[in-house]
């Protein structure tokens, strides 16, 4: 009977012991799947450059011109440089989109005041380079420019393909001005 007890008790004990579990592999695989179904593709977005800029420039011209150009970035206009997915990641660039504001002026008044952007020359010239161009940078030539003619330079990238093109401005003391392409690099 002792034996028979034991062997009734060896034998539930068995029987509670088999209650269906996992197997460390079908855990392993369970955990698995389910990481799978809840793993996204992580995003990277860059912007170049990262944040706001802005560049101001002052300058005298033979004591009687002052030249005021302000080169900025905008923060809601950008330029899709390059769109790449892989399985675990999706990478997006962006380049930021420039313009830039010019005051020029003498002693008594204001001689010349606009906004330079490539949407402007956009909207003058058919060129597919103008599509996702922006403005690079305005600056004073100081070589060439005199109090009666102030010279601009101003160079515009595509930064897709690293095309450029670089204009000059010309400014007479009236506000004329007429503009002229320098350099270009398809």
């Amino acid at each position: 009977m002792k034996n028979s007890l034991l062997l009734l008790a060896l034998i539930s004990i068995v029987c509670l012991s088999c209650d269906g579990r996992q197997t460390k592999k079908e855990a392993l695989d369970r955990a698995i799947s389910e990481f799978n179904l809840k793993h996204t593709v992580s995003e990277m977005v860059n912007y170049h450059p990262e944040a706001y800029v802005e560049i101001v420039t002052d300058t005298l011209i033979s004591n009687g011109i002052h030249v005021h150009i302000k080169n900025y970035s905008l923060l809601d206009e950008q330029i899709l440089i390059s769109h790449t997915t892989d399985v675990t990641s999706k990478e997006v660039k962006y380049q930021r989109v420039f313009e830039s504001e010019i005051i020029v002026s003498n002693a008594s008044k204001d001689i010349l005041s606009t906004h330079i952007s490539a949407k402007d020359f956009k909207s003058m010239n058919t060129d597919v380079f103008w599509d996702d161009a922006t403005l690079q940078h305005v600056w004073v030539n100081q070589d060439l420019s005199t109090e009666g003619d102030i010279k601009l330079d101003i160079s515009f990238i595509n930064p897709k393909n690293n095309a450029y093109k670089l204009y000059r401005m010309s400014i007479d003391g009236y506000g004329q001005q007429t503009l002229n392409l320098i350099e270009e690099h398809s």
